[in-house]
């Protein structure tokens, strides 16, 4: 039985109709930075109603794919595997029941960012205070330091995984660490601008949540922010100085962190 074939088929198995990738969306970043992670490719539907479904090429040079995925009749898929601080090269094609394919769409690229390096092993001893930087293995890394969250200072630059060693650290009451991949690092041209963070007091942990009272300027208003790796911060509420502030969901995290700046210095 004879098979007809339309006029838009070529006979290198290659038709006409493409499709264009439209949206490419981080779905999960793992942690640590050195391990996969997994995109969400989509694209536009074919207005072809030949085309049976698609596939999706990518790789680490343009135009050059090294992996494909048969993505059947769908118009998003989930890509695992890639690897952060990687330059990845997607395009795709559709094809027909009769298994033609066609033309590649316009190529699309990107990379995922890398995150600051996982720091652990951390001790004190009479050198310093010391923790392994484990990112990117054979990737350079900058330690930061700071004793507000806000200023960062320089401390060493080392490749991936590496100890470090603060002598210095028994000259601050208190100071926060973190490594960036030198790649992404910018050292802060001019010093940035003074925050005053209100005193947290009388923290008290009760059936309700974890409460303390803010107090500060009264009258203004403070955001009352939470964490839970001192990098990222999510607003949880704002109100006038001095107040109490109950955080119903402490007890959904193994450990929180808290503190309130002013309305008018909170950039989310």
């Amino acid at each position: 039985m004879a098979v007809v074939v339309p006029a838009v088929y070529k006979s290198v198995k290659f038709f006409r109709p493409w499709t264009a990738l439209m949206i490419l969306a981080v779905v999960f970043f793992a942690l640590p930075s050195n391990a996969s992670t997994s995109l969400q490719v989509s694209w536009s539907q074919s207005s072809d109603t030949n085309v049976l479904g698609y596939k999706v090429y990518y790789g680490t040079a343009s135009q050059q794919y090294t992996n494909t995925i048969l993505a059947g009749n769908v118009t998003n898929i989930m890509v695992s595997g890639i690897q952060p601080g990687v330059r990845y090269y997607f395009a795709a094609t559709s094809y027909n029941a009769a298994g033609w394919e066609s033309s590649f769409s316009p190529e699309i690229s990107y990379i995922v960012p890398v995150g600051p390096a996982p720091l652990s092993g951390m001790a004190s001893s009479a050198s310093g205070f010391s923790f392994m930087v484990n990112g990117m293995a054979s990737n350079p890394y900058v330690v930061l330091a700071s004793t507000n969250l806000v200023n960062w200072v320089a401390l060493a630059t080392n490749m991936a995984p590496f100890l470090f060693t603060d002598a210095n650290a028994s000259q601050y009451g208190h100071r926060y660490y973190k490594a960036v991949l030198e790649s992404n690092y910018k050292p802060q041209i001019s010093a940035a601008p003074s925050i005053t963070w209100p005193a947290l007091k009388a923290p008290i942990r009760s059936q309700a949540g974890f409460s303390f009272n803010v107090e500060q300027t009264s009258g203004a208003n403070y955001v009352v922010l939470a964490s839970t790796n001192l990098i990222n911060w999510t607003a949880l509420a704002t109100n006038l100085a001095p107040f109490t502030f109950t955080d119903g969901n402490s007890s959904n995290f193994n450990h929180r962190y808290y503190k309130a700046v002013l309305e008018s210095a909170y950039v989310p």
